[in-house]
């Protein structure tokens, strides 16, 4: 297979490699025949990884009444998935936080956005009850991982894109990005997280939350809610945003989610303290 996409990710290093023990507990998190036993045997094996995870379990992001005092009940108070997401996330935001700066640019703000993204789309999953919120969490936290690939990749023709979206407020980010770079973020995450072997749900977010109607109905549901998720992040202005252009999301996204604008404005309201919270829990 040739072409930029799959070429681009051969040029890339920090970000197309997730450390090991990321990857050993998304495949646990995928296979129905593992255990709590397997869960608890990798977070074992990474101590610094397994402080995070009791940090978050007894936080009130979770809401737990009580406090818990070993791994064993944090999985089994948590469940796999959050457990998946707390090793993502602590991998994701040292990549964005080493990620290289242009001007207009700067990679921890991009991680501010995702987050925000992240704990919208949670909210959103709750909301609606056609998501689990574990999975729209992580969804949100991956989204614009793309980006991070065309900085590291095509930083001369990176900066170009931020320049000129910067100067022409109605330029499309993405189009911007074909222009200059000759593929575009949404292209580059779905080609990560297949080469990450994620579950297709994920690339199928990464490369299609701006534009999710364009897919098949089966398939848009979950990047129907990250797209919504990221308009909520964009019109609270955390993080940068330059990559959204729409403020507004149309009534057959909202129809996808069975949501109203109402909704929406309850979940903006809190999205600033959830941003916040989820901040302070997932990044290293």
């Amino acid at each position: 297979m040739t072409g930029i996409v799959p070429d681009t990710l051969k040029r890339v290093s920090s970000v197309a490699t997730l450390p090991a023990i990321a990857l050993r507990i998304m495949r646990i998190a995928e296979d129905p025949a593992a255990t709590s036993d397997d869960l608890q045997r990798a977070l074992a094996s990474d101590p610094a990884l397994a402080a995070r995870v009791m940090k978050v379990v007894n936080s009130a992001f979770y809401g737990r009444p009580r406090q818990v005092v070993s791994t064993t009940a944090a999985i089994q108070l948590l469940g796999v998935s959050a457990i998946r997401n707390i090793a993502v996330a602590t991998s994701l935001t040292r990549l964005f936080r080493g990620g290289r700066s242009v001007p207009g640019f700067d990679a921890p703000s991009l991680w501010v956005h995702s987050v925000a993204v992240g704990a919208a789309a949670r909210r959103l999953a709750e909301a609606c009850g056609k998501v689990s919120p574990e999975e729209a969490l992580l969804a949100g936290l991956l989204h614009d991982i793309g980006v991070m690939v065309s900085l590291q990749a095509w930083m001369p023709e990176f900066s170009a894109v931020v320049a000129a979206t910067g100067a022409d407020k109605a330029l499309e980010f993405r189009d911007a990005e074909t222009q200059l770079v000759g593929a575009d973020h949404e292209q580059f995450g779905a080609a990560l997280c297949e080469s990450w072997r994620f579950p297709r749900t994920f690339g199928l977010v990464c490369g299609h939350h701006h534009a999710p109607m364009a897919l098949p109905e089966e398939q848009r549901l979950l990047p129907a809610l990250v797209h919504v998720a990221d308009v909520l992040a964009a019109r609270a202005e955390i993080g940068y945003c330059r990559t959204v252009l729409a403020r507004e999301i149309a009534p057959e996204i909202l129809a996808v989610l069975g949501l109203t604008e109402t909704d929406l404005d309850a979940i903006e309201q809190t999205l600033v303290d959830d941003q916040a919270n989820a901040m302070s829990l997932l990044s290293a």
